[in-house]
């Protein structure tokens, strides 16, 4: 079945091919990997405890060896921090996305769960960076950077024009 109109996923990867390789085994290499960028907060900390919580049908085994593989691709940072829990100070770790690890669980999302400003945020953080890998293209290989620019145009207006033309009907 072939969607009406396609969501624009798009997944930055590393530079190198073994990087991507990597990158995108780590994520997709099994259930638990998926789950746990699910289980993942987009900005900011997901602690250790949550996600183990959040995965129990699976060993504890396997979600820190699905964890360590995540960190060592690059997707996510990871940490420790003091806590003061009944009145004892103890160590937890934490989890963070990194770049590339907030579009995966981006890519993840479904879009009804992204509140309008989290789309604009995407949307924002998306452009800046293809903008200026398109900067760089346009320097390396002596591109015009105005088609790109006439695209754009192209584009908005393309579509300006089809919503008003269905606003008429």
């Amino acid at each position: 079945m072939v969607p009406e109109e396609p969501w624009p996923f798009i997944l930055p990867l590393p530079k190198e091919p073994a990087e991507q390789y990597r990158v995108l085994l780590s994520a997709f290499s099994s259930e638990i990997a998926l789950k746990l960028l699910g289980h993942m907060r987009l900005r900011g900390r997901t602690y250790q405890r949550e996600l183990l919580e959040a995965l129990r049908e699976h060993s504890t085994k396997s979600v820190l060896k699905y964890l360590r593989m995540l960190s060592e691709a690059g997707l996510v940072e990871e940490g420790m921090e003091k806590r003061r829990v009944e009145g004892r100070t103890v160590w937890v770790k934490w989890y963070s996305p990194t770049f590339l690890g907030r579009w995966l669980i981006l890519l993840l999302t479904p879009r009804e769960e992204l509140s309008p400003k989290q789309i604009v945020e995407v949307v924002k953080e998306l452009l800046g960076f293809y903008a200026q890998s398109v900067a760089k293209l346009c320097l390396e290989y002596g591109l015009n950077p105005e088609y790109f620019k006439e695209l754009f145009d192209e584009a908005l207006s393309k579509r300006l024009k089809g919503e008003k033309q269905g606003g008429e009907r």
